[in-house]
C-alpha cells in the first residue's frame, strides 16, 4: 500500500471552514485544475468546462444561490464544474475532428469513432443524455480532489446550491453549459472544529471485494 497516497485521503476531510488569508499557489492550482483536464471520459467527450470563480461580486452571488455557505467566499479558490447542454448537437463532431489532428489524421479515417459517437448519444433520451454527460464530471472531480489532498491543498466538493440560480449567475445556458457541482480550494481554518473529528468509513473488507 502507498501510505502517501492513504495519508492524504485520511488527511482531508470535507473543510467546513476556510482561511480566507491564505491562498492557494498559482502552481498548485494549475496542477489541480489540469488533472481535470487530463481526466477520463466515457468515449472521451470531454463534454465539460471547470469555471475558476475569481469575481468577488459574483462568488457573493454564489454564496447565496449556496444557501449561504461560507466556504463559497472563503476558500482561495471556487470551480464551477459544468456539463455541456449541446452534446447532440456537437459533441461527435468535435471529438472525431479533435481525434484527428492529435493523431495527424484526415477525419474521413476515423468513420468507426465516429459511428460509436453517433449511436451512443442517439440511442439515449434527452433525458439519459443530460445524465450520463453530468456523470462525467464527477471523474473530474474526484482527480481534483485527491490531486488537491496530495499536494497538502484543502477541499470541499458541493453539490448544496440551486442549480438554475448557478446558472444564470454565471449566464451559463448562453455558453451551452448547466452546472453540476463546485469544489472550493483551500486552506483549513483553526475555528474548524470537524478537522479534529476522526473520518468515518466502513472497513476495506466490507465494501471490497475480490471475484476470483
Amino acid at each position: 500500500m502507498n501510505t502517501d497516497v492513504t495519508t492524504a485521503l485520511n488527511w482531508r476531510y470535507a473543510v467546513k471552514e476556510f482561511d480566507s488569508s491564505k491562498k492557494v499557489s498559482e502552481e498548485d492550482l494549475h496542477t489541480i485544475l489540469e488533472s481535470a483536464r487530463l481526466a477520463p471520459s466515457s468515449i472521451g467527450i470531454e463534454a465539460w468546462r471547470f469555471l475558476v470563480i475569481e469575481n468577488p461580486e459574483i462568488r457573493t452571488q454564489l454564496r447565496s444561490a449556496a444557501f449561504g455557505q461560507s466556504k463559497v467566499t472563503g476558500a482561495s479558490h471556487i470551480v464551477v464544474l459544468t456539463a455541456r447542454t449541446d452534446v447532440r448537437e456537437n459533441i461527435a463532431n468535435e471529438r472525431v475532428e479533435r481525434t484527428a489532428a492529435n493523431q495527424h489524421q484526415e477525419v474521413s479515417e476515423l468513420s468507426g469513432l465516429k459511428a460509436t459517437l453517433d449511436n451512443a448519444i442517439a440511442g439515449k433520451s434527452d433525458e439519459a443524455l443530460a445524465a450520463w454527460v453530468k456523470s462525467q464530471t464527477y471523474i473530474a472531480l474526484g482527480m481534483m480532489i485527491e490531486t488537491a489532498s496530495l499536494l497538502n491543498v484543502d477541499n470541499c466538493p458541493m453539490e448544496g446550491f440551486d442549480n438554475a440560480q448557478v446558472d444564470a449567475i454565471l449566464k451559463l445556458s448562453d455558453q451551452n453549459l448547466t452546472s453540476v457541482s463546485m469544489l472550493a480550494l483551500g486552506y483549513r481554518d483553526p475555528s474548524d472544529r470537524t478537522a479534529a473529528l476522526p473520518k468515518t468509513r466502513r472497513c476495506f473488507e466490507e465494501v471490497i471485494h475480490f471475484v476470483k
